[in-house]
């Protein structure tokens, strides 16, 4: 399985929108008022480092992945409970992005089609584009991408002509930088998960650029989130989104240009589903093809109807709207985030970097 460059840029742009736009920005709203779009801008500026920080520790093992290189790090047992770890996560984060994704049809297209129906149809596509190798999810990243940003650049174009951009005054956070640095966490916790470059860098054929074309993506994903997050504030003010489920969706239905063109609401679910689409293969091949790894299993697309039917269990687990996008966030913006997407790259590569200097030490 081989990557390109232009592929990993459009995976990770793509994977790194759809959910952060339909999530995160209404809790940068609530944290930070009419300086929303500069909280997720300093997200933005931190998951960078974050990118630079995975990217630069995969590069020290050239062609290998997350799963190979952690047990030469920190050794074979703690690379494996470590691995195990990640693995947890990976599946939990999978069963409730595809949930999300559930609920979001459901209100918004299929109200009257039973959830698990909605999942098992994203999940066979799933598990159909998986089997293909990466190479054929980055080969549709490579269409979905550029339809993505196309589109959004679009959406805003159109909704200019209700741009109001005084309600993006004062500039100054009215409950000063702690509320812009709140507002910024459950952003991050999204761009964050930029740290799947830890199980793509070793399918590159190529290492030159890879942290260009890594950082690059996450600053085109970072970039078009500010731009909805200023947008919606300049169309709605900084209220409303805080108490609104989905607010960048919502702005999208207040497009109407000379009463002919409307409900492009539609291009801004196809956009979603599309990014969501990719965020979730990517996490079930992560699931897949790591759990192959940590069981020995040469054939790695055997483990992905398995994990496939994890990420279903547990996509079912939660028993309402609130344990899935309130409850579990917050988990993920105050655990994850500063142990698995901050802390614990952060460790491996000082780890990595130090052995690399003894060894050469001990070589002269």
């Amino acid at each position: 399985m081989k990557l390109s460059l232009n592929q990993l840029f459009w995976l990770i742009v793509t994977m790194e929108i759809g959910m952060t736009a339909l999530l995160a920005i209404g809790d940068a709203f609530k944290e930070s008022g009419q300086v929303a779009w500069l909280s997720v801008f300093l997200a933005l500026l931190a998951s960078l480092v974050i990118t630079y920080i995975s990217v630069k520790l995969s590069l020290l093992f050239p062609g290998k992945t997350f799963d190979e290189f952690v047990s030469d790090i920190i050794g074979k047992w703690l690379g494996k409970v470590l691995l195990v770890l990640y693995l947890a996560i990976w599946y939990a984060v999978g069963g409730i992005i595809l949930r999300e994704y559930a609920d979001f049809v459901f209100m918004t297209l299929f109200s009257k089609t039973p959830i698990w129906v909605i999942m098992i149809m994203m999940v066979v596509m799933m598990v159909y584009t998986i089997n293909g190798g990466i190479q054929t999810l980055g080969r549709c990243s490579e269409i979905i991408g550029p339809f993505i940003v196309g589109t959004i650049i679009l959406i805003t174009i159109l909704l200019s002509k209700d741009f109001h951009p005084y309600r993006l005054l004062p500039l100054i956070p009215m409950h000063g930088l702690s509320s812009l640095v709140k507002g910024s966490l459950g952003t991050l916790s999204f761009l964050g998960e930029s740290i799947a470059v830890l199980m793509l860098v070793g399918f590159l054929p190529k290492q030159r650029k890879v942290t260009v074309t890594a950082i690059g993506g996450v600053a085109l994903a970072g970039i078009l989130l500010v731009v909805m997050a200023a947008s919606t504030c300049m169309i709605i003010g900084p209220i409303l989104p805080a108490y609104f489920i989905y607010p960048v969706y919502s702005i999208c239905q207040y497009v109407s240009v000379m009463e002919f063109i409307q409900n492009i609401d539609v291009l801004a679910v196809n956009v979603l589903i599309f990014s969501i689409f990719v965020k979730l293969s990517m996490y079930l091949f992560m699931t897949s093809y790591g759990t192959a790894k940590l069981f020995g299993i040469v054939r790695w697309r055997k483990m992905t109807g398995a994990a496939a039917v994890i990420l279903f269990l547990i996509a079912l687990s939660p028993n309402n709207i609130v344990e899935s996008q309130i409850s579990f966030p917050l988990f993920w913006k105050f655990i994850v985030l500063p142990i698995f997407i901050t802390g614990l790259p952060l460790c491996l590569l000082i780890i990595a970097i130090l052995k690399q200097r003894v060894r050469k030490l001990n070589f002269r």
